[in-house]
């Protein structure tokens, strides 16, 4: 039970990670236990138990689902939710059947699964596709138009609850407008006016055939996700519902409030340990990491952990540099397309970020408003605590931290504030917006784009620690690494 409890943790992690990061194509390497084996204490029988449970789980994985013809009364747009240790994930899921008649299943949410089977018999609809985290099997009760079922990715499993939506099906004609607004809004507020090199037009003509022949919005949804693939930028993608939709219990910093998000301990008499899974916007997550100080502030030195850390919005992470540093300080720089052309340039790093206005605030629904009416503003932290933490710091970093989480180590790295130990990032780092288009889709698009205080881009390339060390499944080396640099 204890490792399926940690493995859903996991999963539930990865979720948020994607919903703050927004990759799709990353490949999530699952790890199901935290916990040293010595602390298991296994002994050979029990080796030998799970070894044939596992055995059995994977036997199962690989049963198929057997095509059927679709029966017509589910056919339409169900929303599910996936409920999941820590959170839950809502995709709106599209039935449709096939030339052939055989019922089809597409995930019209974002893209963390894919389904390639469905069938419905006796009342018991089936769906088997791809996840990041492994093959997911669902099976379930239909009861008039709600589901009751069961998800299954591995040894992990977890409730589905579902019920369908009374939303008509899409017409070719609103399709190809849907498209089409797609690619406008990009070519509009995409935030390199260069599109990286890649000729927009051109790949309006080469995908606009494809959107034309699209059958239903599952198609349509792979055509615009090709389509937007072409400019490899991080924090793009277009789904049927809002990210605050898909994951609900993400944001607003009530979730924060639970020592998974946030949680802090002493390591030696001498070492303080900070783990901030995410930052979370909102007075109770500021609070949260305030009275993490309170206790560790006394310490000589200082642990935080952002590995796994996603990113998330601003509030969090600048109130952590207003820990960190005695005096207000610039922490980088954004810029939209309108800005560069109210500066005259053409690019982020014609500008000069001292002439830039200033930010200073936690909300970023303000921080959106004074970027989109200036069009370029420099961020600003430090200075706003009483007594701002004076010890050695070293910040720990992995392939998964994202987005916020990179600016945050990058500025750090500069200002000489922490030693980086760990794993270079992920290299997504841009901000991005939620806007609504034609037929109810939800492009989300990276509007402008970032530099730390001396001018390195963080997007495409992410940051590198200054100690590299490897984590283990069976042993924190990064964590190892991160002390040893304290202690000498």
């Amino acid at each position: 039970m204890r490792l399926r409890r940690n493995g859903c943790n996991v999963l539930a992690a990865e979720l948020r990670r994607y919903a703050a990061l927004g990759s799709g194509e990353s490949q999530i390497v699952l790890f199901l236990s935290r916990r040293r084996v010595a602390a298991a204490q296994f002994t050979f029988t029990s080796l030998l138990t799970a070894t044939f449970c596992i055995i059995l789980a994977t036997v199962a994985c690989f049963q198929r689902i057997d095509p059927a013809p679709a029966p017509q009364a589910v056919l339409g747009r169900w929303l599910l939710t996936f409920h999941i240790m820590g959170g839950l994930f809502r995709t709106p899921v599209e039935l449709t059947a096939d030339s052939s008649g055989m019922l089809r299943a597409a995930a019209l949410g974002p893209p963390v699964v894919r389904f390639e089977r469905a069938s419905v018999e006796n009342g018991v609809l089936r769906l088997e596709g791809a996840s990041r985290f492994g093959r997911v099997h669902i099976s379930g009760h239909l009861i008039g138009d709600s589901l009751q079922a069961r998800w299954r990715i591995k040894i992990l499993r977890g409730n589905v609850t579902g019920h369908k939506l009374a939303i008509a099906p899409s017409s070719s004609p609103e399709r190809v407008a849907a498209f089409d607004s797609a690619w406008t809004m990009v070519s509009r507020m995409f935030y390199d006016p260069s599109f990286g090199g890649v000729d927009w037009a051109i790949v309006h003509t080469r995908y606009a055939p494809q959107a034309m022949a699209a059958r239903n919005d599952g198609d349509l949804l792979a055509v615009m996700r090709r389509m937007l693939a072409e400019l490899h930028s991080s924090h793009l993608d277009i789904s049927a519902i809002t990210l605050a939709d898909a994951f609900p219990t993400r944001g607003g910093g009530s979730s924060t409030d639970e020592p998974e998000y946030i949680a802090w301990r002493a390591l030696t008499p001498s070492i303080g340990y900070l783990r901030i899974a995410q930052f979370d916007e909102g007075p109770a997550a500021i609070a949260r990491l305030d009275s993490a100080f309170s206790v560790l502030g006394a310490l000589r030195g200082l642990i935080v952990d952002v590995r796994g850390n996603p990113g998330g919005t601003l509030g969090l992470a600048l109130r952590l540099g207003d820990n960190l540093l005695t005096k207000p300080s610039p922490v980088g720089y954004f810029a939209t397309r309108g800005g560069l052309r109210s500066f005259g340039v053409t690019s982020i790093d014609e500008l000069d970020p001292a002439k830039l206005p200033r930010f200073r605030g936690y909300s970023v629904e303000d921080f959106q408003r004074d970027l989109r009416h200036a069009g370029a503003v420099t961020i600003e932290t430090g200075g706003r605590v009483a007594r701002p933490y004076l010890g050695r710091v070293v910040l720990l970093i992995d392939e998964r931290s994202g987005s916020t989480t990179e600016a945050l180590a990058a500025v750090m790295q500069e200002l000489h504030r922490a030693t980086l130990v760990g794993h270079r990032t992920a290299g997504g780092m841009l901000s991005s917006a939620e806007i609504p288009i034609v037929g109810g889709w939800v492009l989300r698009l990276p509007e402008a784009d970032f530099r730390t205080p001396a001018g390195r881009r963080v997007e495409g390339t992410g940051v590198t620690p200054d100690v590299i060390a490897s984590k283990h499944w069976y042993r924190d080396n990064q964590l190892r690494a991160g002390v040893s640099v304290l202690e000498h």
